[in-house]
């Protein structure tokens, strides 16, 4: 039976088992509340056992039916907006604190990867032909999935309206979500970004905020570093955007960077040492009406549009951040307009031209910090070259060309082809490959729901190995940490047999021996990924 999230009061039994968990409540005496700076202490956290009976607030019933209560709908601009007005500001939370029963083989965190879904509007009860209609229940439940045995365990219903939007800590114990602002049949604003600790069974609110795309720019989410211990998030300022860390047991909460300017799209270097992020503090060192240098009153450059400087907005320069040092450096005077990601202690990728997302032409670029030089992957044409896969000792990246001749090329990191393909040829947005942990494989297939073929599973030299079976259809391909297992979103298109909803599939490393472990599921199947040891954020 789902385990469902029900009320909490604090009370002083609480606090006794939490002094020895992970959110390192340290006392039973209150704690003022974070003060709403900008920079918030280095120790917000608030205690819990201020008695309820003195300011009762109904804390949020994430399984309750919607009701006709108010809402409020946001709607994230395409661009951002510099504005005279500024920001509020967003102080960490750590309120609406909730218990959540976690199965008893979870709470002591993961010793092998899993695999995370969300089923939404799973149908518990009558018919359960697959044709019959989806109630409309508005809500999913999160899953794991054993690939080794596809045994099933319910975590926790969260409203179909959190959609993907749940981040898993690599360990396993820990992950974050994010509830859309809505209020309670009580009167009590609920929403923001929540941390779920598994192991201390408790949910909380770290912040109180409208959107994960701070100013309306795209593409952001938390991301958990490398040991589980922190993660990384933008959030505006008042006139700007900074980046922040958060630590796993809410002891720390700091603002990394610090600047005027939009800092935006933080990344973690494998060895979690460096934070890599994109900022226009060159371009614009501020935001703050009346500063110098000031771009306050700068005109928004819409996508499609050419900008008199030649620079697409948003993005910036890529700048790289040492953990420990607190330096900042300036990997290349390019512009980026794109979230970058590491391909090695020492190599960041990222694609430049897709801030349009009508645009004919984007490049594949790789940067070495050490030494400060970027090379051009994809050919240096005006062609379109879209969702490149690095393998994971960074010396071979496979990428969809889009533009004819549309092909799949494989290159070594110089830039060589190692091969190419026009023997499967994709939709725009509409590729995805996944190189296992050893190299030796890579699997593509579609993406975004459009999966023109089953499951493909080449050599490291683009020789394939594998596939396509007549059924079914494949997307997203993903390796398991220990290189176990492959997983992939399968949909099922026989005479006879299909239902047309899309399912998990796990398969040997080969793409041999797939079984769909979701059958018995009767929801839409949403993919998150593994969780457990090894696993990226």
């Amino acid at each position: 039976m789902v385990k469902r999230i029900r009320s909490h009061i604090v009370a002083a039994g609480l606090l006794m088992l939490l002094s020895a968990c992970n959110f390192a409540v340290e006392s039973t005496t209150p704690t003022p509340t974070p003060e709403p700076t900008l920079t918030p202490s280095s120790t917000p956290t608030a205690s819990p056992t201020v008695t309820p009976s003195v300011t009762p607030s109904p804390t949020p019933d994430w399984t309750a039916t919607p009701t006709a209560t108010p809402t409020i709908t946001l709607t994230p601009s395409m661009t951002p907006l510099p504005s005279a007005t500024p920001h509020p500001e967003i102080a960490y939370s750590n309120d609406q604190w909730t218990t959540v029963s976690i199965p008893p083989e979870l709470q002591d965190g993961l010793d092998r990867p899993w695999y995370a879904i969300l089923s939404v509007n799973e149908r518990t009860g009558g018919s359960t032909n697959p044709e019959t209609p989806i109630p409309e229940s508005e809500e999913q439940t999160l899953y794991l999935v054993d690939p080794a045995t596809a045994e099933k365990i319910a975590i926790l219903d969260l409203p179909a309206t959190v959609q993907d939007r749940v981040y898993w800590a690599p360990d396993g114990n820990k992950l974050l979500y994010f509830l859309e602002p809505t209020f309670t049949d009580g009167g009590t604003q609920q929403g923001g970004l929540y941390l779920l600790n598994l192991g201390v069974q408790i949910s909380l609110r770290v912040f109180n905020l409208p959107s994960l795309d701070p100013r309306g720019i795209g593409d952001h989410r938390p991301v958990w570093s490398p040991d589980s211990s922190q993660f990384a998030i933008a959030l505006p300022t008042a006139y700007a955007v900074d980046i922040y860390t958060v630590s796993a047991d809410g002891s720390r909460f700091s603002n990394l960077t610090s600047h005027g300017a939009y800092d935006l799209w933080p990344a973690w270097s494998p060895d979690g040492r460096r934070l890599a992020f994109v900022s226009d503090r060159r371009e614009c060192p501020t935001y703050a009406p009346g500063e110098e240098g000031t771009c306050a009153g700068r005109e928004q450059v819409l996508p499609g549009d050419e900008p008199a400087d030649g620079k697409a907005f948003p993005g910036g320069n890529l700048f790289v951040l040492d953990i420990e040092t607190g330096e900042v450096q300036q990997v290349s005077d390019m512009w980026v307009d794109g979230a970058p990601r590491w391909v090695s202690n020492l190599q960041v990728t990222f694609t430049t031209g897709l801030s349009d997302p009508f645009s004919a032409e984007s490049q594949i670029w790789l940067a070495n910090i050490q030494s400060g030089t970027v090379r051009q992957i994809s050919d240096p044409d005006d062609s379109l070259n879209l969702s490149v896969a690095w393998s994971p000792d960074g010396q071979r990246a496979l990428y969809h060309r889009v533009s004819e001749p549309a092909s799949l090329i494989l290159k070594d990191s110089n830039g060589g082809v190692i091969a190419a393909s026009d023997r499967h040829l994709f939709s725009r947005f509409g590729f995805a490959a996944a190189w296992s942990p050893g190299g030796e494989w890579v699997a593509f297939a579609g993406r975004n729901n459009q999966c023109p073929y089953g499951l493909i599973v080449a050599r490291s030299d683009l020789a394939i190995a594998y596939g396509p079976p007549a059924s079914p259809q494949a997307c997203d391909p993903s390796y398991s940490p220990d290189g176990r297992w492959l997983a992939y979103a399968g949909i099922l298109t026989r005479p006879g047999v299909d239902d047309g909803r899309l399912d998990l599939y796990i398969a040997q490393p080969s793409g041999y021996g797939a079984r769909n472990v979701t059958s018995s599921l009767r929801g839409d199947i949403r993919l998150l990924g593994w969780v457990g040891p090894g696993s990226e954020s």
